[in-house]
């Protein structure tokens, strides 16, 4: 299918499947289910499986995810060249599986662990398990070549990670057009945040030094400086008190900030700027795909929107096992009783 026709058809289709996802308004009805098994069955629309309550919580967060991803890629191959900020998205569950196969050698367990299946569109041979090298040869990670010791794990995920969403990130920035300019404020917002979160947290949690932080930060030029496009404002925000609320309200992050009660000690809280920062990228991904509707742009959107909504599914699943109430569960993802959006 030429890339017009295929931009109408996806476009067509795309919109079919919001229609019928808990998305937008439809969101809500994700919360007021009584129960696991009500919700397997709003969202399979078959009959749950006879597990325990906790192999069905599972159940329902893998087979949302797997359901995600096969239609995205069904969406994908009706082009006949896709373009590669299509595939890299593709990419992301593959740089996620190769990390699940690391660790599961890393562990020396001797089953093959899941992974998700992205069908003619995978890069790795599974099949070559639990032979690393076969696994990874001829692919983008051809160099992850060798199972990495305890120690060294983390430093191969993070190499992982770097390449994707590098590769991602080029893909969107040597593009020109409109359509594009909104696609990058889409990532800069997500992958920005991202970055200055995880920052944050392993200030905060694990109280590690700058200088620590900075080597495990995201980046897309020479290396994490201030003046990269990810890395800068991660830096930045590791220069501002945490406790001192006026300089974060003074700051580029004064819209991600969680609220301050005067009278009471205020921390900044790096789950409320990851909670505005999903908010946000649902918004521009609504408004990106609404506006620019035959174009490649306009798929990306919809898999952000379609994220959104698989983000509300694990906090629904999870606010049933713990016996959290609706509201309660609703705001923890940015959303209100009335399917309105906080700090909107």
């Amino acid at each position: 299918m030429d890339k017009e026709a295929a931009g109408a058809y996806i476009f067509a289709k795309a919109s079919g499947i919001l229609g019928k996802s808990f998305v937008g308004d439809r969101a809500e009805i994700l919360f007021n289910q009584k129960n696991l098994q009500d919700l397997w069955s709003l969202l399979f629309r078959s009959h749950p499986p006879m597990v325990p309550e906790v192999l069905l919580a599972r159940q329902i967060e893998v087979d949302s995810l797997d359901q995600f991803i096969k239609q995205y890629a069904e969406l994908v191959y009706a082009y006949d060249n896709p373009d590669p900020i299509l595939m890299d998205q593709l990419y992301i569950y593959e740089a996620e599986n190769l990390k699940e196969l690391g660790a599961a050698l890393c562990k020396g367990e001797k089953e093959c662990p899941s992974i998700r299946n992205l069908g003619k569109y995978s890069l790795l041979n599974y099949s070559a398990w639990p032979d690393i090298k076969a696994i990874t040869k001829g692919s983008i990670f051809s160099w992850y070549n060798h199972v990495p010791g305890v120690h060294e794990q983390q430093e191969m995920e993070l190499k992982v990670d770097m390449q994707v969403i590098r590769h991602l990130w080029n893909s969107v920035e040597k593009e020109k057009g409109s359509d594009y300019l909104a696609l990058m404020k889409i990532y800069k917002n997500e992958y920005v945040i991202k970055n200055v979160v995880w920052a944050l947290r392993l200030k905060l949690y694990y109280e590690m030094s700058d200088e620590q932080i900075l080597e495990k930060l995201i980046y897309v030029t020479d290396g994490p400086s201030k003046k990269d496009p990810l890395a800068g404002p991660a830096i930045h925000a590791l220069e501002l008190p945490l406790d001192d609320y006026n300089a974060w309200a003074a700051s580029k992050f004064c819209n991600y900030i969680n609220p301050h009660t005067e009278g009471l000690v205020w921390t900044v809280n790096p789950s409320w700027i990851e909670k505005i920062s999903r908010i946000q990228v649902n918004k521009l991904a609504w408004n990106t795909f609404h506006m620019y509707p035959l174009s490649v742009c306009s798929l990306i959107s919809w898999y952000k929107i379609k994220h959104f909504e698989l983000n509300c599914i694990r906090t629904a699943v999870e606010s049933l096992r713990l016996n959290i109430g609706s509201e309660e569960a609703m705001s923890a993802v940015g959303i209100t009783a009335a399917g309105g959006v906080i700090n909107g």
